[in-house]
């Protein structure tokens, strides 16, 4: 059975003077009857009175993206920097909470295991095996829109609710995470999609900021108490899904799109903060760009965050760098791990310091890795301990002090690699808990600590 959790909205819109202007009947009357034309000019200055009928959709919206004009700073003995440390190296629970449109199952919460072909669900053990492996950080991509129950309010609002059952299996899974003294990242993840819930479009902003807001509403209300090793990533890879633009940040039409992104990301921390209760004020929120690029910083807004404390909110980041090293099986494919993918993994990292930490914004990225292929066993080893190794040392802050950028390596479960060509990043075997390459795995933790050290 489903239970409505209740929507919390920043506060009651002001509704008043909606109506339509009255609209003479009778064709205008000539100056030869004065008495209709008193008439006319009565009902004019009448019509004159009526305000303007509001669009409550568009003031709904404009509710949920507004900006704090002023802001109460507030001290804290968290510093960003340390946070950032702590969360270390992590691992994506890929492919489970993030499962969508799976309509042939009867039970909604078989979705977690729909896209894995384990058909187990996430268990203490599992999660274990992560930390044990030397993980620190566990992001759990969660779609909702499958789970949400659709209305429309009396303004015109469209109005989600989440099924409670999701809701409380997802926050099992984030209990055995915090349990293990490891950081969760939680978001909404598959659910923009270009006939989805998200989209970055002037025609699709208001159902969107509506869908945003009040998802977030509801996930901060039921991890309100819970401290900063919970971290919340306002969307996913938000995009131009279906277009020529769609993997290309540098377009125009991206750099449109990235406008209306930064709208979603605000509306997120304001619906986030509006719950004011818990550690909501200060929770760590990270927001990525369009197809959670670092590149597009010059149009990249970090959201103003009425929660008062300083360095909060910074950016979510995928960086599968160099896609042809680390991804790509078709033409322009390569698998040798050379001086050319290095300088682009140094590169990467500088640019972020450039953009993001040096300003007190803090990094995450909350996905990367590559793939097994057939010739790049040890190249991808010499891969993942340089990414590692960078992400510790490269990155500073604006007192010049090392600021390591936390790096979720993704892993969907999958080492079927006629499964789709490119997405095989299943590194846990998720049945028998081993790691498919430890070499691999050990790379990224030994390195990361040396580098450290």
């Amino acid at each position: 059975m489903k239970k409505s959790i209740v929507v919390l909205l920043l506060g009651a819109l002001l509704l008043a003077g909606c109506g339509n202007a009255n609209q003479a009947s009778n064709a205008a009357p000539s100056s030869s009857q004065p008495e209709a034309s008193s008439q006319v000019e009565e009902e004019s200055k009448e019509t004159e009175n009526v305000e303007p009928e509001v669009d409550l959709v568009k003031e709904y919206t404009e509710m949920c993206i507004k900006k704090p004009e002023s802001i109460e700073t507030k001290e804290s003995d968290i510093r960003w920097q340390d946070v950032m440390n702590d969360m270390g190296m992590g691992w994506n629970l890929g492919n489970t909470f993030d499962a969508i449109d799976c309509g042939f199952l009867s039970n909604p919460l078989d979705y977690e295991s729909a896209w894995q072909p384990y058909k187990g669900v996430t268990t203490p053990e599992l999660v274990k095996a992560v930390k044990d492996q030397g993980f620190n950080t566990i992001r759990v991509p969660v779609s909702w829109h499958n789970h949400v129950t659709e209305a429309t309010d009396d303004r015109g609002v469209k109005v989600y609710t989440i099924d409670e059952a999701w809701m409380n299996r997802v926050k099992e899974v984030i209990d055995m995470i915090i349990a293990e003294d490891m950081y969760a990242i939680i978001n909404i993840h598959h659910d923009d999609k270009e006939s989805g819930y998200i989209y970055p479009t002037e025609e699709r902003k208001d159902d969107t900021v509506a869908y945003i807001y009040q998802i977030w509403t509801q996930i901060a209300e039921v991890f309100a108490d819970y401290d900063e090793h919970l971290v919340f990533e306002t969307f996913n890879e938000v995009r131009l899904e279906g277009t020529a633009d769609e993997w290309n940040p540098e377009s125009g039409n991206a750099k449109k799109a990235q406008k209306i992104i930064n709208d979603y990301a605000q509306a997120a921390v304001n619906a986030i903060r509006s719950v004011d209760k818990g550690n909501n004020a200060s929770r760590f929120i990270i927001c990525p760009a369009y197809v959670a690029t670092w590149k597009l910083h010059e149009q990249q807004t970090i959201p103003k965050d009425m929660g008062g404390y300083p360095n909060r909110i910074g950016v979510s980041i995928h960086a599968y760098t160099p896609y042809n090293f680390t991804m790509n099986v078709n033409d322009g494919a390569t698998s040798t791990f050379d001086a050319g993918v290095s300088k682009t993994v140094q590169t990467q990292f500088r640019e972020i310091e450039m953009y993001y930490t040096k300003k007190g914004v803090p990094a995450v990225i909350t996905e990367w890795g590559v793939i097994e292929k057939t010739d790049n066993k040890e190249s991808r080893v010499e891969y993942a301990a340089y990414y590692a190794k960078e992400s510790v040392e490269e990155c500073q802050d604006k007192e010049l002090n090392n600021v390591r950028i936390p790096c979720v390596l993704w892993d969907n479960g999958s080492n079927n690699p006629n499964l789709e060509a490119g997405e095989t990043f299943g590194s846990l075997d998720r049945e028998s808990l081993t790691w498919r390459d430890q070499t691999y795995v050990d790379a990224i933790i030994q390195n990361a600590i040396m580098a450290i050290d």
